[in-house]
């Protein structure tokens, strides 16, 4: 099946940025007086934003807040020191460029954030544009992004795959009615909803065209 336009989540999707994040987790929890966690721990709560990270690692809900404002201010002051593309990533993303394809990124990561990461990594290039949750004021699973990214386009949902790996950008995806792919090389999580494709790993991208 061919598309017009394709939608990347981030974290888990185009960047492996467990690291980085696991580490300003860590130093959140230790100003917390908290026990710190594994990072294959951390990686289970990746990818609905900092707020659903803490809501998986704290048991007391009430402190959450202060969590996330102290991440946000380690995560800031250092979001790329171990982060990096996934293995193929810059391939792929020439092979659309060249196919005239059309690329966004959807993230429900801050949007200075994803800039920041996205310059650094010399990839922002590829993509028409790159949505946060304050841009429409609204975060996946919503539609809104999606539907907004694509007016934009002039695309109709019909004609664009969502590609995430985890369950907020699936929903998302079938909420707008478009196609969802799962980027199963990433922080997997599902719960219960179904993508209308797996792909093992981001050359399978290449099959959408």
């Amino acid at each position: 099946m061919e598309f017009e336009a394709f939608l990347f989540d981030l974290d888990g999707t185009l960047i492996d940025s467990l690291e980085d994040i696991a580490l300003a987790c860590n130093k959140t929890l230790q100003d917390l007086n908290m026990p710190q966690r594994q990072k294959e721990e951390i990686r289970k709560h990746i990818g609905s934003g900092a707020y659903e990270l803490f809501r998986g690692l704290l048991e007391d809900e009430a402190l959450i807040p202060k969590a996330v404002e102290i991440f946000k201010d380690y995560y800031a002051k250092s979001p790329i020191a171990y982060t990096k593309l996934f293995n193929g990533t810059i391939e792929v993303l020439e092979l659309l460029k060249a196919k005239n394809k059309k690329m966004v990124v959807i993230s429900n990561k801050p949007l200075e954030l994803s800039i920041i990461i996205l310059k650094a990594l010399n990839v922002d290039k590829y993509f028409e544009d790159i949505v946060g949750p304050e841009t429409y004021k609204e975060r996946k699973p919503s539609a809104v992004p999606i539907l907004k990214a694509l007016e934009k386009l002039n695309i109709s949902p019909s004609q664009a795959v969502v590609i995430g790996d985890t369950h907020a950008d699936i929903e998302s995806a079938k909420n707008a009615n478009s196609y969802s792919a799962l980027a199963s090389w990433g922080y997997v999580k599902l719960k219960d909803v179904k993508p209308d494709f797996i792909l093992d790993n981001i050359y399978d991208i290449k099959t959408f065209l």
